[in-house]
């Protein structure tokens, strides 16, 4: 078991957060508060502020007001979330007479003046409030640290429509916050500020302020927030390993806070990271605690969560549970009449049969899927549906069925139209193969076809693909020198979309189809040429190798066949692997 293996188990073996835990102090009722809050529990939070506020009725000491203040602050910012407008109203004044109490009379001014609007986001049409009153309360002297409170909402809406110069102004905000001794208010602008760097585009300076605000003192909901900054951040910059470590961290602290949403998002995030990374079993164990942690909150969208966790089984090779948990899934999204959603819970159950080698089973699955879909509307994922059983069935079945199936697909995608313009030409290039290995000259024009989608749609690789197969099919009806052309072409598409293997592949495809029309001079050149340009590849100098030496025994220079044969040896020797077997291009 992998350490991030041993830190999942942890957090699933550790038992659910109470809700309304009872603190110590007011201090972490206001932690618990936010907490609440966070996690999109409003009664909970009011009634953790409550009990905070509860331990100090009346005027505060001066080293706890701060504290106090914060509590009436979410009191009626979540009073106000839930329309209970009367309750947020009665909040704001009671912090209000303890802000005059103190002396903190710029402060109580700016809140009488705006009421309800500094305790929740603005809407468009409020913002020339926000500037009319930030123009009058910084007339009358007010200082930076309470101005703060409206420059912040102002520069957040700025940010977030690209201003450049308003990253600026945000990190004034938290320079003002800092001094004035407003932590609570410094960490949150810190944290719009990482959330904002991140969705520009800018992780080292979402990292910058993650750290600032990882200094201070924040709830655990709070810190989840930022870590899962820190992750996203270290993963845009190509650092997997530190992103995994943030994001454990981050599920830990949101698992720990009864944070449900974003427990599953960082759940989502270590499975994406540990199964990019080959580690399936923390992958499995993340999936598990996302499932876990959707239906204690109760999600509509749960069910993708544990369709997520079945596909990770199969990609663990964890079948018997994969299908436990995918059949159970598509019969509880049909009981709720989720067609769709159903469907896909179908498709991957089906694969996961195919692998049990259940082959009818998994035929079946995919046909209720394609029904599904159909019926859905989908047309698309209907043609898929009916796309891999064809697959399946051209492999171990009746190649009539298959066809059937290859056509049912091209219908369907035919159908979908630029609803899913990705259908109709993979349907296409699988109908046209079948049809051409069966010996029917009519998959050409079907191969055709699906070139010249993946032409006009821009998908280079599918482009080059599209071609290979149609160049070996072509071979296979005896077209040997449109065989050549096509496989040329296909390589140098392939070299353009970036898969250097597959331009070798159909390169030696080339020149053996060369070799075998009697071009032997031209087949020489091409596989000299291949094992030149892919030297890197052990697999494709041996094939080129082999494949040159035939064609000189064939034409009659045995010497020069025999030192082909020892180039290819000696390429294997190098490289200390055994020969692979008929090679590329095969």
């Amino acid at each position: 078991m992998s350490a991030l293996a041993g830190r999942l188990n942890g957090i699933l073996s550790s038992p659910p957060p109470h809700p309304l835990s009872a603190p110590e102090s007011a201090r972490g009722w206001l932690e618990l508060a936010y907490e609440r809050a966070y996690a999109e529990d409003h009664a909970g939070a009011v009634a953790a502020a409550e009990a905070g506020l509860a331990r100090h009725p009346g005027t505060p000491d001066p080293g706890i007001l701060d504290t106090v203040l914060a509590l009436w602050g979410i009191a009626a910012s979540v009073r106000h979330m839930d329309g209970d407008d009367a309750g947020a109203t009665a909040a704001a004044q009671r912090r209000l007479g303890l802000l005059r109490g103190a002396g903190r009379h710029a402060q109580a001014d700016l809140e009488a003046d705006l009421g309800p609007l500094l305790f929740r986001e603005p809407e468009e049409p409020e913002l020339p409030l926000l500037q009319a009153a930030l123009a009058t309360h910084q007339a009358a002297g007010a200082p930076p640290e309470v101005l703060a409170d409206v420059r912040l909402p102002l520069a957040v809406v700025r940010f977030e429509r690209g201003d450049p110069e308003a990253a600026a102004e945000l990190e004034d905000c938290v320079d003002a916050y800092a001094a004035g001794g407003r932590t609570e208010s410094q960490a949150g602008a810190l944290l719009y500020l990482a959330h904002g760097y991140a969705k520009q585009g800018r992780p080292s300076d979402a990292l910058r302020s993650a750290e600032q605000l990882l200094r201070l003192e924040a709830n655990r909901a709070m810190r989840g927030a930022v870590w899962m900054v820190k992750a996203t951040a270290h993963s845009e910059l190509g650092h997997e390993l530190e992103a995994e470590g943030c994001a454990v961290r981050a599920l830990e602290l949101y698992a720990g806070a009864g944070v449900r949403k974003g427990a599953v998002s960082a759940a989502a995030l270590v499975a994406n990271l540990a199964s990019q990374s080959g580690d399936t079993e923390a992958a499995v164990l993340a999936w598990r605690i996302a499932v876990e942690q959707a239906e204690r909150g109760e999600f509509d969208e749960t069910w993708a969560v544990r369709l997520a966790l079945g596909n990770q089984l199969l990609e663990a090779e964890e079948f018997l549970l994969a299908e436990e948990v995918l059949s159970s899934l598509a019969g509880s999204l049909e009981a709720v009449n989720r067609p769709a959603d159903q469907a896909r819970a179908l498709m991957s159950l089906g694969h996961c049969l195919r692998h049990q080698e259940r082959g009818a089973e998994a035929l079946e699955a995919w046909a209720r899927a394609e029904r599904l879909f159909e019926r859905n509307g989908e047309e698309g994922e209907a043609s898929r549906a009916a796309l891999t059983a064809g697959t399946l069935v051209s492999r171990d079945g009746d190649v009539r069925d298959a066809l059937a199936s290859f056509e049912r697909a091209v219908g369907l995608a035919r159908r979908a139209g630029e609803d899913d313009p990705g259908a109709l030409p993979q349907a296409l290039h699988a109908l046209g193969h079948g049809l051409c290995e069966t010996g029917d000259a009519d998959g050409l024009a079907a191969l055709e076809e699906a070139v010249m989608l993946a032409d006009a749609h821009g998908a280079q690789w599918h482009a080059a693909d599209f071609r290979d197969t149609r160049a070996r099919s072509l071979w296979a009806l005896g077209h040997g020198t449109e065989a050549v052309a096509a496989a040329l072409e296909a390589a140098d598409l392939f070299k353009e979309a970036g898969d250097p293997d597959a331009s070798g592949n159909a390169e030696l495809f080339a020149a053996h189809v060369l070799g075998g029309t009697g071009r032997n001079d031209e087949a020489v050149r091409l596989y000299r040429l291949t094992a030149a340009e892919h030297h890197e590849s052990v697999a494709h100098v041996y094939a080129a190798q082999r494949g040159l030496a035939d064609v000189l025994a064939a034409m009659g220079l045995p010497v020069q066949a025999r030192e082909a044969r020892e180039a290819a040896e000696q390429a294997l020797r190098d490289a200390g692997v055994e020969a692979p077997g008929d090679g590329p291009e095969a």
